[in-house]
């Protein structure tokens, strides 16, 4: 392919730093003094893997499809002076087990479990692409570090979430 075949037929890629992620807090949370669309500084669009069931045929092992699963997927959070970010995801930790009592905050599963949007945007602003995550729900808030060689530099912390399944229902097809 010559450059100006490539050329014809690229029409423009999504930019990487174009995004936003929104949480529907579940709730048991209640509702945290916070935004449903926040700072998010790194993302990713959610993986899927395929399982492979080995079969074996005439000493060959012959792989075929098996059951879909979903990786954890984390995200990296701008901390504010008021940790209202943090708070919000440690109180949603001490929902689903509890710190100090080993209990379980909330009485359903419904109550623990959220909904997480992953927007994939253009450089206008507008959606060219949305991800679903069902059912998540934090299963690591990390901590932040603290130093005092780290001049200039914002807190950030990552939560990882498990989660269902994803789907995604938008796509903008050009």
């Amino acid at each position: 392919m010559s450059i100006n075949q490539f050329l014809s037929n690229f029409k423009g890629g999504a930019p990487a730093n174009r995004f936003k992620v929104q949480i529907t807090w579940p709730g048991a949370v209640g509702s945290p003094n916070v935004r449903d669309e926040f700072v998010v500084n790194a993302a990713q669009h959610p993986a899927s893997v395929l399982g492979q069931i080995p079969v074996a045929y005439q000493g060959r092992q012959i792989p075929i499809p098996g059951d879909r699963t979903f990786e954890d997927w984390t995200i990296t959070v701008v901390n504010d002076k008021s940790y209202s970010h943090r708070s919000a995801f440690e109180r949603w930790s001490n929902v689903i087990n509890s710190h100090e009592g080993n209990i379980q905050g909330a009485d359903t599963l419904r109550d623990m479990v959220s909904t997480i949007d992953v927007h994939q945007l253009d450089r206008d602003g507008s959606i060219l692409k949305t991800y679903k995550l069902y059912n998540a729900w934090p299963n690591n808030v990390s901590p932040i570090e603290l130093s005092y060689d780290q001049n200039d530099v914002l807190q950030t912390f990552t939560v990882t979430f498990a989660y269902s399944h994803w789907h995604s229902p938008t796509s903008v097809v050009n």
